[in-house]
């Protein structure tokens, strides 16, 4: 039985879509019902149709002889479809290959880690002075230079020491200059008195002498009682001399007073003039604080710029820092009034022990012209009591003991001039232990000022003004400028390879595919392991093999793009080209 069309008669028609002359043979049974979720036949509208029956009549599907259905819209696969198919599929495969052989060959000279984060110095700013802070001038995250004043300590304890230790130095100056002249005049003393014992010890052996000589030869004692004239005339001399050095000692101390006095008027007049700049200083620094309320009045109703404010804000701090200045050149005016002072005083001392020297040079020569009368007496003497000449040997012996007395006594001056060098170097020793102390105390003022010692960005800012703080405790940090490294910690089976200058590629998690360059600097001498705060124990029994990780310091090269937004602690990516 040849098919029959839905909705038309018996006969032969052309299949929809069939080319013509093809047909289908069917078993004369009912039709098959169509299976679910097929569509339905199109209704046949071939030039075919005899106009009998409805043309939307539904097709019946046709069943071959193998029992498939076979739907009107079925297509057979084009002859091109399948040779294109198998030669993209060995493009695919050729790609995937060369993808492959390459992603080794890169395996083969790289290592990669995640493990990395990067880092960076911390530079901890301590104070080296403890006390109160007065100012900060920086805020938490913000950029500084290096040399940059960060804070402020109160400063006015340290002040009052250097002042203290400069007004000890002058002391100490001024005891060592006197100690000096007391060394010098001990020398000139001692001199004098050895010259003048060993006189009284050759005047009293002359007497021996003459005493002892026969009645017959009165007038060789008379000869020697001359000689004994002669002496005392040769230590009215001396004398003379002592008193003539006495007074231009006292000369030379009396200018010494003067110039003391004119230094001391010059600096009593720069105190004058120093608190003259003050009370100046002042009265600006009151008009300028006045005219910067007014501005700041005026900027606040608009009536004024903001430049106009900042710069009277400017004058003010200007004036303050006027009165400042002005305050410490009176500081420094009144150590010199008491410097100078100290220097008229010691030149006070100089001309006193000058006049004493006088009175004694003086009392000498009033001695020695004693001692001339006495000779000539005693050459009268001689003349008139020849028969007591055995009485003056004995008084001519008893003033030779005290001549030799005398003598001994004035050997004694070497060990005087001694004891005094002695003073002397102490005193010396004195001026750089005060000169030692004045540079403590300018050292310890100029750290109440502390700097930035490296640029970078400040960071943990703990410190507030008012806040008593001690020497070493931290006040902030800052982190240096371009130092950011990376810490890669690469398992022990990766870095075989890795040599220090090996080129690596970062890629960091805040800027994604941003690759940086940079390279190793160097491997750590262990694994993260060995410095921990506590190391492993194998030998404990229960092992487990783990892979360690070892620390590598990569450096990224400079000049690089968006370097400066990188920050400590960021996660990153390293990898590194080992061949």
């Amino acid at each position: 039985m040849l098919r029959e069309k839905d909705g038309q008669g018996p006969g032969l028609q052309e299949r929809a879509g069939q080319p013509e002359g093809s047909y289908e043979e069917v078993e004369n049974t009912a039709p098959h019902p169509a299976p679910q979720g097929r569509e339905e036949a199109r209704p046949y509208t071939g030039d075919g149709h005899n106009g009998a029956g409805p043309a939307t009549a539904p097709e019946t599907p046709a069943v071959t002889q193998s029992g498939v259905e076979e739907g009107p819209e079925k297509r057979r696969a084009p002859s091109w479809l399948k040779p294109v198919g198998l030669t993209l599929l060995a493009v695919v495969l050729v790609c995937a290959i060369l993808f492959g052989v390459r992603y080794w060959k890169y395996a083969q000279a790289h290592v990669s880690t995640d493990d990395a984060y990067l880092t960076s110095d911390v530079v901890q700013i301590t104070p080296q002075v403890s006390g109160s802070v007065a100012k900060i001038l920086v805020d938490e995250n913000q950029p500084v230079q290096a040399g940059q004043l960060l804070a402020v300590l109160d400063d006015s304890t340290y002040r009052a020491g250097v002042e203290q230790a400069r007004a000890a130095l002058a002391v100490a100056q001024a005891t060592a200059q006197g100690a000096a002249n007391t060394v010098n005049v001990t020398q000139q003393t001692g001199t004098a008195q050895i010259e003048q014992a060993q006189g009284g010890v050759a005047q009293a052996q002359s007497g021996i002498a003459s005493a002892q000589a026969d009645v017959a030869r009165a007038r060789a004692s008379i000869a020697n009682a001359r000689a004994g004239y002669q002496s005392s005339q040769a230590n009215v001399n001396t004398a003379r001399a002592a008193l003539q050095a006495s007074i231009t000692a006292r000369q030379r101390a009396v200018e010494a007073v003067r110039g003391a006095r004119a230094q001391l008027a010059t600096a009593q007049a720069g105190v004058r003039s120093a608190q003259a700049n003050l009370t100046a200083a002042q009265a600006n620094q009151v008009k300028a604080s006045r005219d910067a309320a007014r501005y700041a009045q005026l900027f606040a109703e608009n009536a004024v710029s903001a430049q106009q404010v900042d710069v009277a804000n400017a004058a003010a701090t200007s004036a303050q820092a006027a009165v400042d200045t002005a305050q410490q050149q009176i500081q420094q005016a009144q150590s010199t009034v008491a410097q100078r002072q100290s220097d008229l005083a010691s030149a006070q001392d100089a001309v006193r022990a000058a006049a004493d020297a006088i009175h004694q040079a003086q009392a000498q020569l009033a001695a020695a012209q004693d001692a001339v009368g006495a000779s000539q007496a005693n050459i009268q003497q001689m003349q008139a009591q020849y028969l007591a000449a055995q009485q003056e040997v004995s008084a001519a012996q008893a003033k030779r003991q005290q001549a030799i007395g005398q003598l001994n006594a004035a050997q004694t001056a070497p060990r005087q001039v001694a004891v005094s060098q002695a003073n002397r170097q102490t005193a010396s020793a004195h001026v750089l232990e005060a000169q030692a102390a004045l540079d403590t105390a300018l050292i310890n003022l100029q750290h109440t000022r502390i700097y930035a010692p490296v640029a970078g960005i400040v960071s943990k800012k703990t410190v507030e003004i008012g806040q008593q703080v001690s020497v070493g405790q931290p006040l902030m940090a800052v982190i240096p400028n371009n130092d950011i490294w990376v810490e890669a910690n690469f398992q022990e089976t990766q870095i075989r390879n890795v040599h220090t200058g090996a080129a690596a590629e970062i890629t960091v998690d805040t800027f994604p595919g941003r690759v940086f360059k940079g390279h190793v600097q160097s491997l750590a001498a262990g694994t993260g392991a060995t410095f921990a705060l506590l190391p492993p124990e194998n030998a404990t029994g229960n092992f487990t093999k783990v892979v360690q990780r070892v620390p590598i310091k990569v450096t990224f090269d400079p000049n690089q793009p968006d370097l400066d937004r990188l920050r400590a602690g960021l996660s990153a990516v390293v990898t590194v080209t080992t061949k």
